[in-house]
């Protein structure tokens, strides 16, 4: 009989005649944790325009610096401040200090210097790495529609279609749970890779993504529900592609695209949870029981009622992920976590930058305080809420949950509306111990001269947004086989346009930045 590597830590636990071997034990964890599923959550926020002072942890006399691209890089370690219970990174990033604890913190990463380096204005795709969904893609002129011109699918797509994140399909019946409309993106027909790229249809209704996750009749550890009659219909559209010579190439590709989604239906609606899945009860209530429907409430200014919308879908993402029925979830939130009643855009957004209060004509306004006051409250009331009910579900292993997930939230803009540099990246989780966490890293390159001049806010330019989707994609482990450009090692379309600032396009992004977008990000690279 051979002497597997379990007998062998068997007969090591049961005889003290034997001596520990440290390198097998340690190889062993390794193993276990690299064989634990990973998790995806992305959350997306509108706007942005939070100043730098207000958004991130100020510098630390312990702060490292190594040079990276051409110029310094930063780092230092989190480090909470409590004042009457009140835990502290920063204006935004704070919390009770029963919710926001050391623990959490330890397991988590501020990132200050990350661009899109262009002018790219309002946005939806370029949190998931499709920068051509972008307001002014339909204009003359313009970065907006240059970059327009070249989508690209949107990397949490990436990983839901990708054989190394999904190598067994038999439990998923949601590859990517899409909660927000307008922020993933794949092509018409997925499984081929082929057909227009186009924005994938979400839902941000509780009670449907039960009935999806959960449908009427699976009973845990069950027989699986009576599929729909879909068969038939495939089996017709099979033989009409294979016999009909009439079909022009166009009708031939949307009826391939309609098999093609009727196959993944049908894939869905067969999966039978495993036995170790424990069905939580379907919620009382939805979260459109919030916010009314048709809309007769209070909603768009009752931060209180958005954020219990919110925890109800991270509600459902726990159960999703604890019973691998999916494991990447995107979000985009449009709600502001605000009870400001005016316009919201003009208003407050395009007001960001104002230092002293301003009027609407009605009241009395302070733009950035009721900014960082709004991302604070996301930030305590739904990233760090499902941050902590993850890190509540052990994993077997002396972990939890948490720890084999990426939670990420981004900002539509940097600390100026409408500008995408230093859009800041804020993660909880280490994709099982592939990031290294508790760090805030800058990777701004300080030594040239703001973008502008006159401005509350400065702007360096940093890194590319291209390399951090790009080391999300390996830490997820998605090889770049699968993803691939041809004119850079990163992820997403190259494109660079400064040239309207004081510093031109090569001076801000010069071929070294281009050079390492396919490299780990400094200090970030855990074991």
């Amino acid at each position: 009989m051979s002497l597997t590597r379990r007998r062998l830590l068997e007969a090591l636990r049961l005889s003290p005649a034997l001596p520990l071997l440290p390198s097998l034990l340690a190889s062993t964890a390794r193993a276990q944790a690299q064989a634990h599923p990973k998790f995806y959550v992305h959350f997306c926020t509108e706007h942005g325009g939070v100043w730098a002072r207000n958004m991130y942890p100020q510098a630390s006399p312990q702060q490292a610096t190594q040079p990276y691209a051409g110029w310094a890089m930063r780092q230092q370690p989190l480090a909470l401040s409590v004042t009457g219970g009140q835990a502290s990174l920063s204006p935004v990033l704070s919390a009770p200090s029963n919710v926001f604890t050391p623990r959490l913190a330890s397991k988590m990463n501020v990132v200050q210097g990350l661009d899109w380096p262009l002018y790219l204005g309002h946005h939806s795709g370029g949190h998931l790495g499709n920068i051509a969904q972008n307001a002014g893609r339909n204009e003359p002129m313009g970065d907006g529609t240059n970059v327009g011109r070249h989508p690209r699918i949107s990397i949490d797509q990436v990983m839901g279609w990708s054989p190394d994140f999904y190598p067994d399909l038999s439990g998923v019946r949601e590859r990517v749970m899409v909660m927000g409309r307008e922020v993933s993106f794949h092509h018409a027909n997925p499984a081929a890779r082929s057909g227009a790229i186009q924005p994938l249809s979400g839902n941000r209704n509780t009670h449907t993504w039960y009935d999806r996750l959960f449908p009427p009749g699976t009973m845990t550890g069950g027989p699986a529900p009576r599929p729909p009659p879909v068969e038939r219909q495939q089996e017709q559209y099979r033989r009409l592609l294979a016999s009909d010579r009439r079909l022009s190439s166009d009708d031939r590709q949307r009826l391939e695209q309609h098999v093609q989604r009727l196959d993944e239906l049908r894939r869905r609606l067969a999966i039978n949870p495993t036995a170790a899945c424990t069905q939580p009860a379907r919620p009382t209530r939805s979260n459109d029981d919030l916010y009314g429907s048709p809309y007769v409430g209070d909603y768009d200014v009752r931060p209180d009622k958005q954020v219990d919308s919110a925890r109800l879908l991270n509600d459902l993402i726990v159960a999703a992920f604890s019973c691998r029925l999916s494991r990447v979830a995107v979000l985009r939130n449009t709600e502001t976590f605000s009870n400001f009643a005016g316009d919201w855009h003009q208003s407050v957004a395009h007001r960001a930058e104002q230092a002293s209060p301003a009027t609407d004509g009605q009241s009395p306004l302070e733009p950035q305080r009721i900014l960082v006051e709004a991302n604070q409250r996301f930030f305590s009331g739904v990233f760090l809420d499902l941050a902590a009910k993850l890190d509540a579900i052990p994993d077997g292993q002396g972990g939890t949950l948490l720890d084999h997930s990426l939670l990420v939230w981004t900002q539509e803009c940097g600390n100026l509306t409408h500008n995408t540099f230093s859009v800041p990246v804020v993660t909880l989780g280490g994709a099982s111990g592939y990031f290294r966490t508790g760090q805030y890293v800058d990777y701004r390159n300080r030594a040239l001269v703001p973008y502008t001049e006159g401005r509350v806010e400065f702007e360096n330019p940093g890194l590319l947004m291209h390399q951090w989707l790009g080391m999300t994609l390996r830490a997820m482990g998605v090889p770049r086989s699968q993803w691939a450009e041809s004119d850079h090692s990163g992820y997403g379309y190259r494109y660079a346009n400064v040239n309207w600032s004081r510093i031109t396009t090569a001076q801000a992004y010069p071929t070294s930045s281009w050079t390492v977008a396919g490299d780990d990000l400094p200090w970030l690279r855990g074991s």
